[in-house]
């Protein structure tokens, strides 16, 4: 009986290692996944980049293609990856990364990319990052922009919103796209800053309110732990 027994426990023990291991092959494939396809969108350039070379980014990535669509001279596609597995095991809340990339008669126009997780740190919307980039910025959203790396968040929401235009400078742009991807599949809660996603932009931030003489002031009392 001890025997039967003991045989139980290594056979529970042997397949609790499998799917832990299984669990954790399964995160480092979608988190690389999800850093290619920010590295290949990234890489394309607004007002540069052609038609053709999206769609060697979408070739690549094919089976990430969340839509995909032309309307005339204006085209679009977007990637989605999403932590199914460990949502659905309740290791961590369901987290998503997109990437988006618009194009006007053959050339892109624009590129979005956005990391959020469900952290309920805010009632309405999910902690994360997004990224726009712009060939010009639009009035519709920004009226009169007078600089081209500028952040349309209010302060106390739980996702820092970084916008760009094509006039952004070189270090500027490296930073509205360093994603930490850890917010991905992080097990457990946390990744409830908007520092956690743009470690790099947040500190841009908050350097620009400083300048304006805002500050965070109350909010985020937990930012001393950011990066």
């Amino acid at each position: 009986m001890d025997g039967h027994r003991r045989l139980g426990w290594i056979s529970a023990l042997i397949v609790f290692l499998l799917i832990t291991l299984g669990v954790m092959i399964y995160a480092v494939t979608i988190e690389a996944t999800a850093r290619a396809i920010l590295s290949d969108v990234s890489g394309l350039r607004v007002g540069v980049s052609s038609m053709q070379q999206v769609e060697a980014v979408a070739s690549r990535h094919r089976h990430w293609i969340q839509e995909k669509s032309c309307d005339g001279p204006k085209c679009f596609v977007a990637f989605e990856v999403y932590n199914t597995w460990l949502s659905r095991l309740k290791l961590e809340p369901v987290a998503r990364f997109r990437a988006d990339v618009g194009t006007l008669d053959g050339t892109v126009n624009y590129i979005g990319i956005g990391l959020s997780r469900d952290t309920r740190a805010f009632p309405t919307s999910p902690s994360g990052g997004m990224t726009s980039e712009y060939l010009t910025a639009p009035k519709r959203l920004f009226g009169d922009v007078s600089t081209p790396y500028w952040f349309p968040t209010p302060v106390g929401k739980p996702y820092l919103w970084v916008a760009l235009t094509t006039q952004a400078d070189a270090l500027q742009r490296e930073h509205a796209y360093a994603y930490s991807l850890r917010c991905l599949v992080k097990p457990g809660r946390g990744c409830d800053l908007p520092c956690d996603y743009l470690p790099l932009a947040w500190h841009d931030w908050e350097n620009e309110l400083n300048k304006q003489g805002f500050g965070f002031h109350g909010h985020y009392p937990m930012r001393t732990r950011c990066p």
